[in-house]
């Protein structure tokens, strides 16, 4: 498997050798992830010349499953945008330049066409003077009264209409920026508004965020529902395992702290094995205040496997926020199956004897 381009998890192909950089890098180390890693990442990503979408679904299966420093995270995010779009802009400026060059042909065919005309009726047209050739430009300067001619020969535009067309547009200009007034006053006052709720939560010692309750709820103590005879059994139930929220606050479904003393009975079973505990929720609400229901809900769930006898070195926890989804965020069936915390094998090790 280490000689072949493409690696099969879940059915899904992911790049090989860059899931070999980053599991090197942390074989190394215990450390998250620096950025001379997401350097030597980014430089394997732009060595095919094309950011596919094998390499968009391995770089996002990486940052969710290893960890990195903010540092490294940050620049391998932000390098990879700005090289996307670096990739894309040559096609952009080849389209153009063919508009350019049809529309100077166009042009040059119809002052000829317009100059025949002209000549077989009898008469020079007042366009001939400036015509182009290889000397005009340099002789003689087209003055203002040819310009507005022109003008009136192609559009039919009076100078009246002219004028008016400018004040329409200066309106129009005028109209924009004061949207854009509008518009910051009120983002001022939303972010006012927001800091002034902020500090009054600080003060009275509330942990709410708007809506959203991060009070905790105390969990019965579960019944162990499973006994595994393997690893690979007790690893396909860690996958598996979801613990579903209700909404906007940090209170589990009913059987939650069953799912939660089989999980902890599958790690003490197999001490080798190490889990990620990742925190979602589905859309509703603001963007960061879901990353801190997420990060909540994870933390909430990794404490009680603490209690029920799972070491802290067998488990780390993150919160993902909103943008994780399963199901679609526009039915409420969706957004029920969105409001979870699953779980992720890390690594397995042989346990001590």
């Amino acid at each position: 498997m280490a000689d072949s381009y493409y690696r099969t998890i879940s059915g899904k192909h992911y790049d090989n050798e860059l899931l070999e950089i980053a599991e090197k890098a942390t074989k190394r180390s215990k450390a998250p992830i620096g950025k001379n890693i997401a350097k030597t990442l980014f430089d394997a990503i732009k060595d095919g010349g094309d950011y596919t979408d094998v390499e968009k679904r391995t770089v996002k299966y990486i940052r969710d499953n290893f960890k990195f420093s903010p540092e490294a995270d940050e620049y391998l995010r932000s390098e990879i945008r700005k090289w996307a779009a670096k990739i894309s802009v040559p096609a952009a400026k080849k389209k153009s330049s063919t508009k350019a060059s049809a529309k100077k042909e166009t042009t040059t065919k119809r002052s000829s066409a317009r100059a025949v005309k002209a000549s077989d009726e009898g008469f020079t047209p007042y366009t001939e003077s400036y015509e182009f050739g290889e000397t005009s430009r340099d002789e003689v300067a087209p003055t203002p009264e040819y310009n507005e001619l022109v003008a009136l020969n192609k559009f039919q535009i009076t100078p009246r209409q002219n004028r008016i067309g400018r004040l329409i547009l200066l309106g129009l200009v005028l109209v924009f920026f004061i949207v854009l007034i509008i518009f910051g006053i009120r983002s001022c006052n939303r972010s006012s508004k927001s800091q002034t709720t902020t500090s009054g939560q600080s003060l009275n010692g509330s942990s709410d965020l708007g809506t959203r309750s991060l009070e905790r709820v105390e969990l019965s103590q579960g019944k162990v529902s499973d006994q595994f005879e393997s690893r690979a059994s007790a690893i396909r139930y860690i996958n598996d395992l979801q613990i579903r929220f209700i909404k906007q606050s940090m209170q589990t479904e009913d059987s939650a702290s069953d799912k939660i003393a089989t999980l902890a009975e599958a790690l003490k079973a197999y001490p080798g094995i190490r889990v990620r505990v990742k925190g979602h929720t589905c859309f509703i609400g603001e963007m960061d205040e879901n990353k801190i229901l997420s990060d909540e809900r994870a933390k909430f769930i990794f404490d009680e496997l603490v209690k029920n006898g799972v070491s802290v070195t067998q488990l780390d926890y993150r919160g993902f926020g909103e943008t994780a989804e399963i199901e679609s965020n526009s039915t409420e069936a969706g957004r029920i199956k969105n409001r979870r915390v699953d779980f992720t094998v890390l690594s397995v090790t042989e346990s001590p004897n």
